[in-house]
């Protein structure tokens, strides 16, 4: 009987929400993540709870209150590990080419398509997200870094109008998001709508290309 007791004084106290029988670890909140994106991406991420990620994963929501206190703190870590780096990647090649803008244009055409179909989530979750009408993951993104990358993008588009390298006739505030839907829309279809079936992405970027050559030439 004193062994038993000296046995259950020698036991760590288990951590609040972590599930019995479970092993905690860099893998299971990776695919945690997967497949909240997933729902996120499908539903947009105001119609999506806790209980209904952890339901779709198979697991307790216990499991997901272990690794993300809160869906806002789970929208915070995807926007850090996840999404940001994807959207600076995207946007890099605006300093990689700063005076070159049917360059940086037709690269930043490219690197969407690049990354749409990497990940399968990412261009429907930005059409629901950034283009939606519950856009928590760009309000949240709002929150975290403002406008500052917004406004630098919209001088560098005038300036290059007038230097005379991009069509005058174009609306800063318009062209960024006008590239990619160009993009983003269609791959967002593509695993829903039959009729874009035979699409592939090379076809999308040279649609989106050939239209482009039409438009942002001085």
């Amino acid at each position: 009987m004193p062994a038993q007791k000296d046995k259950e004084h020698s036991e760590k106290p288990r951590r609040p929400g972590r599930p019995r029988g479970k092993k905690a670890g860099a893998d299971n909140r990776e695919q945690l993540m997967d497949i909240a994106l997933m729902l996120f991406a499908r539903q947009g991420i105001a119609r999506v709870s806790l209980n209904a990620i952890a339901k779709e994963a198979g697991v307790t929501p216990a499991m997901l209150h272990y690794y993300f206190t809160s869906r806002e703190a789970l929208v915070d870590q995807l926007l850090e590990e996840r999404f940001m780096p994807l959207r600076n990647r995207i946007a890099a090649v605006f300093a990689t080419h700063p005076d070159d803008p049917v360059r940086s244009l037709t690269l930043m055409v490219q690197v969407l398509a690049e990354v749409a179909g990497q990940y399968a989530w990412f261009a429907p979750l930005w059409m629901q997200e950034m283009i939606g009408e519950m856009p928590v993951l760009r309000q949240q993104m709002h929150a975290r870094f403002g406008d500052d990358k917004y406004h630098n993008m919209l001088s560098t588009l005038a300036r290059w109008q007038s230097e005379g390298k991009l069509n005058r006739e174009l609306a800063p505030e318009l062209l960024i998001t006008t590239l990619i839907s160009l993009v983003l829309v269609p791959f967002s279809r593509l695993r829903t709508d039959e009729r874009l079936k035979a699409v592939s992405p090379d076809v999308i970027v040279r649609h989106a290309l050939a239209i482009m050559g039409q438009g942002i030439g001085a």
